[in-house]
């Protein structure tokens, strides 16, 4: 009886819309994010390397250009911290169709992303990572633990899956790229862009010694050697800058894969690193900022392991005889390596995750496979930010450090333009829909029922149901207003994100009718037509006026 009475009240509720009090309208869901709030990974870590989680608030101190800022929100996840129950929706019986009594379905709550920078790893260490990742996979995928293998060239891409079987296959399909065409003689992106963007005349002589022992000028014609060493650092320096945009596009594009993930989410990025020119080290704090607002965990494996640089200042397929390029080749080789070093660990530390640079591989898989015991998510609104895109300078520091070292990201660029009011609230509704933590601004409930139309696919109704008499009205004439936004999301079994809906409620309440509105509540259907299996259902509600948000979790299995 209860099933026909919560249906009977919606449909009387739903008539509601023709009366000119509650209108309903759809939209096109949209999701997206800026940086007016500022957040930050911390990890604590004491001499042993272990994390803390015992600090609060008042324990931190954060500054902006040097100047100190409130931290206006504070939270403390990690996987030792417990997390809420995912709770299945209430399943509603439906006429001629049995009644779910249960589910088996296992909710994933843990996403992990192998990524293999196929663009820079050599064979040799791309073989080495991949047997160590092959040993640490054989332990198994846990049933609430998906993993996805993605190349950042875009070669090989695996979604997140539970078999591992399709891993291994995908795993040996990875192979370092090989470039269309290779410039002779050799040079560096990192000497390259010195020369283009510094003006560094070392890099050219370095580059112009380079040049006359590879193509053996004698006499006259190493007079062509300076002329030839720009026409080849120009070429290099222009194929490095799009080589290194297509890797942080394809890397934005797996942390938004991520974030549409309910659950811990972590990348292993595998790299020998990359150089990164000043003019694309915003890309890199776009990345890390992306990461930390969806709270994905970019742990980072040099795939170099420990190593060190030929004294002999070799260059592939050259004998170096000047003394003095070699020199330098040794001297720009050190400063290359410690810059590919750095952006590998600028994305760790930035997304509070680990970077690791050791031979043992296999227990560096092991280790970077889960996310800290403990991060703490700091975040602030920075004091009269101009959106003037500029780059700020950030440090997190304990008020009494005890020998703790403190991991936090360095910086942010501020936003080039003023967000208005709908722009903040849609990136606040696309950031809640991607979470996996339950909102109670607002009191909903969500029912879900199905009814096969085929052997294989099946009609499902989600119902929301939102009491509104926490909604703060605004009352204008004869009329009690407000607008309240519902997005309902649907994810798969892997906890993938299939598809969505957006409805805007329109609230213009008569005060006659004001008390039994509140006592009705609203109720809101979203409806999907979908394959027979298993989904997690996400339901996401804004209100304009008061800017409270409610969000919800359920499932529904379709047999």
């Amino acid at each position: 009886m209860r099933s026909w009475t919560f249906f009977l009240l919606a449909a009387a509720l739903a008539a509601q819309t023709q009366t000119g009090e509650v209108t309903t309208r759809d939209e096109t869901p949209t999701f997206q994010s800026s940086v007016n709030l500022v957040r930050i990974p911390v990890v604590i870590r004491d001499k042993q390397g272990h994390t803390i989680g015992t600090f609060h608030k008042e324990d931190f101190q954060l500054t902006d250009h040097g100047k100190a800022q409130y931290i206006s929100q504070f939270a403390i996840e990690g996987s030792a911290v417990p997390k809420p129950a995912f709770q299945p929706a209430a399943q509603e019986e439906i006429p001629g169709e049995p009644a779910t009594t249960g589910t088996k379905l296992v909710i994933p709550t843990r996403f992990t992303a192998y990524v293999f920078d196929d663009i820079h790893l050599k064979m040799e260490d791309l073989m080495n990572a991949r047997i160590a990742a092959l040993k640490h996979i054989e332990k198994g995928i846990r049933p609430q633990e998906r993993v996805a293998l993605l190349a950042l060239s875009g070669r090989v891409s695996l979604e997140f899956t539970s078999d591992l079987a399709k891993f291994r296959e995908a795993l040996m399909k990875i192979m370092p790229v090989v470039p269309a065409h290779k410039t002779f003689p050799p040079a560096t992106f990192f000497a390259a862009d010195q020369w283009m963007n510094r003006d560094d005349q070392q890099a050219l002589s370095m580059q112009v010694g380079i040049t006359i022992d590879c193509l053996n000028l004698t006499g006259f014609a190493a007079a062509a050697a300076p002329g030839i060493a720009q026409d080849t650092l120009r070429e290099v320096a222009n194929e490095g800058r799009g080589e290194a945009v297509n890797v942080f596009r394809t890397l934005n594009n797996i942390v938004r894969l991520l974030s549409a993930m309910p659950g811990d989410r972590v990348i292993i990025l595998v790299s020998p690193g990359m150089y990164l020119p000043d003019e694309l080290q915003r890309d890199l704090t776009a990345s890390i900022d992306r990461a930390t607002r969806a709270g994905v965990v970019i742990n980072t494996l040099d795939a170099r392991g420990v190593f060190t640089v030929d004294p002999a200042g070799d260059v592939p397929g050259c004998h170096l005889t000047n003394q003095q390029t070699q020199m330098l080749v040794v001297k720009y080789d050190n400063f290359q390596n410690l810059a590919q070093g750095m952006v590998l660990d600028d994305l760790a530390h930035g997304t509070g995750g680990t970077s690791v640079s050791q031979n043992d591989f296999l227990a560096e898989f092991n280790r970077l496979a889960n996310p800290p015991e403990y991060i703490y998510y700091l975040g602030f609104y920075p004091k009269d930010l101009k959106p003037d895109g500029k780059y700020h300078e950030i440090k997190v520091k304990l008020a009494d450090t005890k020998g703790l070292s403190v991991q936090a990201r360095r910086g942010y660029w501020a936003p080039s333009h003023e967000e208005d009011a709908a722009t903040a609230a849609t990136r606040e509704v696309g950031e809640a829909v991607f979470s996996r933590d339950e909102l109670r601004d607002l009191p909903i409930e969500v029912h879900s029922e199905f009814f096969k139309t085929t052997d294989e696919d099946a009609k499902l109704k989600v119902a929301t149901h939102l009491d509104i008499r926490r909604l703060p009205l605004r009352k204008q004439d004869d009329r009690n207003r407000d607008d309240v936004t519902l997005v309902c999301a649907l994810f798969d079994g892997n906890g993938n994100y299939i598809k969505g809906t957006q409805k805007v409620v329109e609230l213009r309440l008569k005060d006659e009718n004001l008390d039994r509105r509140r006592t009705q509540g609203i109720t809101v259907n979203s409806n999907f037509d979908v394959k027979v299996g298993p989904y997690m259902i996400r339901v996401v509600v804004r209100d304009a006026e008061g800017q409270q948000m409610a969000a919800a979790n359920g499932v529904v299995e379709i047999p």
